[in-house]
């Protein structure tokens, strides 16, 4: 990683084209870090960009090689503050139009903000609108004396050399970019220059500077490189010739040494690797922006010759007799090569969003989805080489703690006085071919990142085919479990740390630890898994009833209707539910082994199965790339998260809290680690002393497994009937620890509340799908644009987020709730259609295909229930059974449906004309709606009546007619003899006596060609309409012309905010 900092700023002044062209040198510099002042559209700029409250000051996170993360401290209005790396940066901007009173003020508020920083090194950079000599202005303005004050109060150095003008217009020129830095960063500081040479796009010029790193740091050394190759360069047929090849090396019957045959197994893949594609190149940046050409930096060097020759003749001593002519021609050459930079600017990016949407069809789940989705980051190094090497040992050490001593585990009795029966190593089953082709079946269906060995899953996916390097995998793993071995190659894991949003950046609870293992060791994992499960199920003792995390078959959902039985039954008999949810710190990392062995013991599980298990539980450790090289931490607690046994080890280990004998009227209900106490009683008194009793018996035995309860992140929610709400500022004290019970509580995904209305979980959820819903309609424009199949796929990503524990709410539904999912719904069901944006909810969505949500939810909610009766009757429902009653449930959609599209509130003409074929509309397997066949169907378009209700026409006349005929869509499809030629074609091809709307979807749902010809039909007319209206749009008189102009513009803006987030890396 690059031990310098490589910064920059400048005053972009809102422009769209200044912020392009930043974009472009942030990545031609390599720059880690920028500091914006009047940024474009702040609210729309993406993950990588960090703005004030007001949107006039923004950080911008580089995406060069060695970048640092960037982690925000403080916002204030026109300043934010971020930390990277070591340092702090604060971006600021104070407007000009403001008094000194105003700007004294915020300055009170910058320092806030700055103090927020410490004790971190700062760096202020912003364009203050201050004048002072000491950062050479001609003259010191009263604002200069107030910011000269502050920076001394505060003991911040002056960056700023020399006297080059940092802003620049045709009035005159001065020095209002300012830097500030603290003394002992200020040393750091190499190379503060204004970069005059370049054309920014606005008045501002940049500022450029590097800090150095502390002299008294750690050294950097970088970690050894990791093995990776390039996958998408995969030959499928030479990856298989290579594992056979190595399938010849002679193979003992059974390894010698498991360590050894683990390491011939990863040089083996790695020679298998090598030959069937290329190792990956090191991640660096680009040096340029997706929209960038020679042509674009050829007009751009154009612009900074034109801007010199301007310049420098103002600048110019002598002046002749023509020198006010001669610099206007200067100054409107220069006008003319920025316009024609802007242009070229505007043709490229239009030109690679249209590349961009194109690619939708090949790969629906590519790059411009992850884009808007917000789930692509731009190329970081690991979090671990970037954090403070004294930082990193804390996280880590706290993350993964060390047991000096090993724990004592309670004792836990078997079920039965009988002594389970030891299975000798001799009775030990082989791995069969079965249990290996199930084990990789699963690895085929994941895509995660693989282990220290780089070796991806589908390598190992292919190479086990065709007995290639199978028999002697399922020998070696046979061997390991005979001899109850668990190679020490693949117990040692790759962490990567995750960053928690919202959390201090210094504190170890910022951060999620994954532990990436060799895929070859998932492999073992599932095997062992499966024998495990099958004991626990078929021989037992079971897990407890009440756990359901990670378990087949179980979901959150099942836990949930758990908790609303419970309330539900006691609520029913007059009675209230006391729910406390328990936070365990740190859970998965710390569960003793010795808890873990104990519990085994418990369970009878077989003596070659805890022996394999033990040995997977001992030397285990992390490895991690560091600023001071490759770091590794030894494990003497916790099960790895991202293996695949450990989830299932953690469950049997903390089974044993789950089968306390608990006090009357408490429960307990698990999904892994979340824990929910629940305690009833005849008065909120009764159950609060019992919700007591009982959250401290179950602390007490998860502490006794040596665990750890955060009871300051507990949360109590009363589950009451009508008119049973509980008292204001009722709360429960569990170990000294103050628990507030309120009106809801976040469990498993859901937001639940006393009455089970959900009203608060609906709340929370609209600006998530309404979110989700903007950013995906932006992938799916009217014009052109991905399919048919495409846009469903996409609106139903938005449905599965809106349905998630749809069998818990379906019944509670309001129409409150109902508004609020018809929302998004009808967001996403335009854009199927390509349709205008004040399309109904109920035309929209019958056009679309997609029955309303709440209907959906009821029915899945039905196909639930009717699998859990089917699961009690101890039958499991096939394939077939479910198709079918999903058939079922979806006539019974449609029919309700049908039923309520009786009485629509609005689109009437449209749902009259479908209604009668709805379901031949529904199943029909042919034609699309296009932009202009929607137009006619919905009617609104490019007709008069429209065109007038929108403001764009003063009068809804036909343009098209010799009379005053109101131009509607039955008038343009029927009536208007401007298309007397064209309509004789669509009745001769749909073969109609009447043309109506209503014969029109007739037609066109029962023929395929009828559904083109009316294509071409709508084709023709409407794009012969839009062409009239903007000749007429062109030709009308000034003031009504200005009027539009400024129409469009602003919805020209609208569209540049929606489509920011569209670009490519």
């Amino acid at each position: 990683m690059d031990p310098h900092l490589r910064i920059l700023q400048v005053n972009v002044g809102h422009g769209a084209d200044a912020q392009d062209l930043l974009l472009q040198s942030m990545a031609q510099w390599s720059i880690n870090i920028a500091a914006i002042a009047e940024p474009y559209v702040h609210r729309f700029l993406g993950p990588a960009w960090e703005t004030d409250l007001d949107g006039t000051a923004a950080l911008v996170h580089g995406t060069a090689a060695g970048t640092p993360p960037l982690a925000v401290v403080a916002r204030g209005r026109g300043c934010v503050a971020a930390i990277v790396g070591d340092i702090a940066v604060v971006a600021a901007y104070f407007t000009p139009n403001r008094n000194l009173t105003e700007f004294e003020q915020w300055l009170a508020q910058l320092a806030v903000v700055v103090d927020a920083c410490r004790p971190h090194p700062v760096l202020v950079l912003g364009d203050f609108n201050a004048w002072s000599q000491a950062w050479g202005s001609l003259r010191t303005n009263p604002r200069g004396r107030a910011l000269e004050n502050w920076a001394e109060r505060f003991g911040l150095v002056l960056l700023n050399r020399g006297a080059v003008a940092t802003f620049v217009t045709a009035r005159g020129s001065s020095i209002v970019d300012i830097s500030f830095a603290c003394p002992s960063l200020a040393r750091r500081v190499q190379g503060w220059r204004v970069v005059v040479g370049e054309e920014t796009g606005s008045d501002h010029r940049y500022i450029r500077f590097d800090v150095s790193a502390p002299t008294d740091g750690a050294p950097v050394r970088p970690a050894p490189p990791e093995p990776r190759w390039a996958l998408k360069r995969l030959d499928r047929d030479l990856l298989l010739e290579a594992a056979i090849v190595q399938a010849w090396a002679p193979a003992p019957d059974r390894p010698v040494d498991v360590d050894d045959e683990a390491q011939w197994f990863r040089e083996a893949m790695t020679r298998v690797c090598d030959a069937a594609m290329p190792r990956a190149q090191p991640n660096t940046a680009r040096r340029q922006v997706y929209w960038w050409s020679p042509e674009i930096a050829r007009l751009r060097q154009a612009c900074v010759t034109a801007r010199r020759q301007w310049s420098r003749f103002r600048r110019g001593r002598r002046r002749p007799e023509d020198a006010a002519a001669r610099e206007a021609e200067l100054l409107a050459g220069y006008r003319v090569a920025k316009r024609t930079l802007q242009a070229a600017i505007k043709r490229a990016k239009s030109e690679a969003r249209r590349e961009m949407l194109e690619t939708l069809e090949r790969d629906p789940w590519g790059r411009p989805y992850r884009m808007v989705r917000g789930k692509m980051r731009p190329w970081a190094p690991p979090l671990t080489r970037c954090l403070q090497p004294e930082l990193l040992e804390r996280v880590v050490g706290s993350l993964f703690p060390t047991r000096v001593v090993e724990h004592t585990p309670p004792q836990m009795a078997p079920p039965t006085a009988l002594e389970a029966p030891n299975v000798d190593d001799d009775d030990v089953p082989e791995v069969t071919g079965v249990e290996l082709r199930v084990a990789v079946l699963r690895l085929k269906a994941k895509n995660t990142a693989p282990g220290p060995d780089g070796i991806p899953g589908r390598a190992w996916v292919l190479a086990l085919v065709d007995e290639a390097l199978e028999p002697r995998l399922r020998g070696f793993f046979s061997a390991c479990l005979e001899r109850g071995q668990f190679p020490k190659l693949w117990r040692t894991g790759k962490l990567v740390l995750i960053r928690k949003e919202g959390r201090p950046a210094d504190s170890p609870s910022a951060y999620r630890p994954i532990v990436l293992l060799d895929e070859v060791c998932k492999l073992f994992e599932r095997v062992i898994a499966r024998r495990l499960v099958k004991h626990l199920v078929m021989v037992g003792p079971d897990l407890a009833d009440n756990q359901y995390g990670f378990r087949q078959g179980r979901s959150t959902v099942d836990a949930i209707m758990r908790v609303k039985a419970l309330a539900e039954e006691a609520v029913s008999r007059g009675e209230v539910v006391l729910a406390v949810s328990l936070d365990i710190a740190n859970a998965f990392n710390t569960m003793p082994w010795s808890c873990i062995r104990e519990a085994l013991v418990y369970h009878e599980v077989p003596l070659y199965l805890r022996r394999i298990v033990g040995a997977y539980l001992s030397e285990r450790a992390v490895v991690y790339p560091s600023r001071t090289g490759l770091g590794r931490r030894e494990m003497s607690c916790g099960v790895p998260q991202g293996s695949v046994l450990g989830p299932l080890l953690w469950n049997i280990g903390y089974d044993w809290v789950l089968r306390g004998a608990f006090l009357d009227g408490v429960a307990v209900v698990c999904y892994a680690d979340d824990t929910l106490v629940t305690a009833r009683g005849k008065t909120h008194h009764e159950a609060t002393l019992r919700a007591t009793a009982g959250v401290a018996q179950v602390v007490e035995r998860i502490r006794r497994l040596g665990l750890e309860v955060a009871l300051h992140k507990s949360e109590a929610l009363f589950f009451h009937g009508l008119r049973r709400k509980p008292p204001e500022g009722s709360s429960l004290t569990v170990g000294g620890t103050r628990i507030g019970i309120e009106p809801s509580i976040k469990y498993l995904g859901l937001v639940l509340d006393g009455r089970w209305d959900f009203g608060y979980h609906f709340r929370g959820l609209v600006p998530k799908l309404v979110g989700a819903a903007r950013a995906l309609a932006r992938l799916l424009p009217n014009m052109k644009g991905p399919d048919d199949s495409c846009r469903r796929l996409y609106s139903g990503v938005v449905r599965s987020m809106a349905l998630y524990g749809c069998p818990v709410w379906a019944g509670a539904l309001k129409a409150s709730n109902v508004a609020i999912l018809r929302r998004p719904q009808r967001m996403l069901a335009i854009r199927i259609i390509r349709g205008y944006r004040t399309i109904s909810f109920e035309a929209a969505s019958l056009l679309a295909g997609t029955p309303p949500w709440d209907l959906e939810a009821r029915a899945l909610a039905a196909l639930y229930q009717w699998r859990k009766e089917a699961q009690e009757l101890g039958r499991c429902p096939e394939i077939r059974e479910i198709d079918d009653r999903k058939s079922q449930l979806r006539q019974v959609i449609i029919g309700e449906w049908r039923e309520r599209l009786g009485q629509p509130s609005a689109g009437h003409a449209v749902i009259a004309a479908v209604r009668p074929v709805m379901e031949d509309w529904l199943e029909r397997r042919h034609g699309t709606l296009s932009y202009r066949l929607t137009q006619v169907i919905t009617g609104k378009g490019c007709f008069g009546d429209h065109l007038c209700l929108i403001r764009k026409e003063p009068t809804p006349e036909c343009h098209h007619c010799d009379g005053q005929t109101v131009d509607t869509a039955l008038h343009t499809l029927a009536e208007c003899p401007a298309w007397v030629e064209q309509r004789r074609d669509l009745v001769a091809a749909i073969g109609v006596g009447v043309l109506s709307l209503d014969s029109l979807i007739a037609a066109i749902v029962r023929s395929e060609s009828a559904w083109n010809s009316a294509v071409s039909f709508c084709e023709q007319v409407m794009l012969a309409k839009e062409t009239a209206e903007r000749d007429r749009e062109r030709f009308r008189t000034l003031p009504a012309r200005q009027a539009r102009a400024r129409a469009r513009q602003r919805r020209s803006l609208r569209r540049r905010r929606s489509q920011n987030d569209l670009r490519p890396p």
